[in-house]
Formats: C-alpha cells, sequence, structure tokens
C-alpha cells in the first residue's frame, strides 16, 4: 500500500512539475496580465492610450414562440448594439481630443465623425490586435477625479470590426 501511495506521489508531482514549466514558457501574447499599450487614428489626430475597453457589439435577442399551440419558442438575433469605446492615459499638453469633443458639445457633430482605428501593441510594442471604427465621435471627456492626472475618453461609433 506504501508503495502505491509513493507511486502516486511521484506521478502527482511530475504532472504538477511538468504544468508549472508549461506556464512558464507560456505565450505571452495570450496572458491577459501583459502591459498592453493602444494608439487610436482618428481624422487626422493620433493617441495613446494606457487602457482600452468595451471594443465590441451585441444583438438585442428577440424570442418568438415557434408554434402558437405549444410554449417552446426560439431565439432570434435581434437589433446589433455597438459598444462603446472607454480610454484612458495621463495628462497630456495635446489639445486634439479636447477639440474635437468640443465640435461635438458645440452641435457640430455631422462634422465631427470620423472613421478611426485602434491598435493593440504588446510590452515589445508588437502589434497584437486591431479594430475598425465607423463614424466614431467623443461621447465624453472625464478628469478623472479618483486619479488625478488621468483622463478618460469615451468614443461612440456606428460599427466596429476586429481586423486582426
Amino acid at each position: 500500500m506504501k508503495t502505491a501511495s509513493r507511486f502516486i506521489s511521484v506521478v502527482l508531482g511530475a504532472v504538477m512539475a511538468s504544468s508549472a514549466s508549461a506556464a512558464a514558457t507560456e505565450d505571452v501574447v495570450n496572458n491577459s496580465g501583459l502591459s498592453v499599450h493602444y494608439e487610436f487614428s482618428a481624422g487626422g489626430i493620433s493617441a495613446y492610450f494606457t487602457d482600452c475597453k468595451g471594443m465590441g457589439s451585441q444583438n438585442e435577442v428577440e424570442q418568438t414562440r415557434v408554434n402558437p399551440r405549444e410554449e417552446s419558442t426560439a431565439k432570434f438575433p435581434g437589433r446589433l448594439q455597438v459598444k462603446n469605446l472607454t480610454c484612458s492615459r495621463g495628462l497630456t499638453k495635446s489639445m486634439d481630443l479636447w477639440n474635437w469633443r468640443q465640435q461635438v458639445a458645440s452641435g457640430r457633430s455631422a462634422r465631427s465623425r470620423v472613421d478611426a482605428t485602434l491598435i493593440a501593441y504588446d510590452q515589445t510594442m508588437m502589434p497584437i490586435a486591431e479594430w475598425s471604427f465607423s463614424r466614431v465621435w467623443p461621447a465624453s471627456i472625464d478628469f478623472n477625479d479618483t486619479t488625478p492626472g488621468r483622463e478618460t475618453i469615451v468614443f461612440a461609433a456606428d460599427q466596429v470590426q476586429r481586423l486582426r
């Protein structure tokens, strides 16, 4: 019995050591804990951010009865909604994003809608993902009270597509 117990301990130890070494050689691009930097380009404006989130879209879910005599239903994709892109960075001297936001705030939003791209870079500054946005405009700019010296910009878009 002791021999079987030792054998199991040795096998489990080898499995754990093997999985630990596999984790140590994990592909760094797939590790979500890495430092990622973002380059946003729209209408001649380029800005760099340390955090961007919300890229994507979702459909409303429509539910319809399949057979009026039965209680069974089927779900279908409804209206498409593009999520807002929220990016933040340290405060900079550039007034480009602020001026663009002021165009929207003053009612000139039709001219303020431009196409944009967002590129995510890994810690070696190699591109790891890229998104394309149609008819983007800055919905808000916030100078964060909880983290002085940071600004957060929310961009609204009509369409988003991941290119790579």
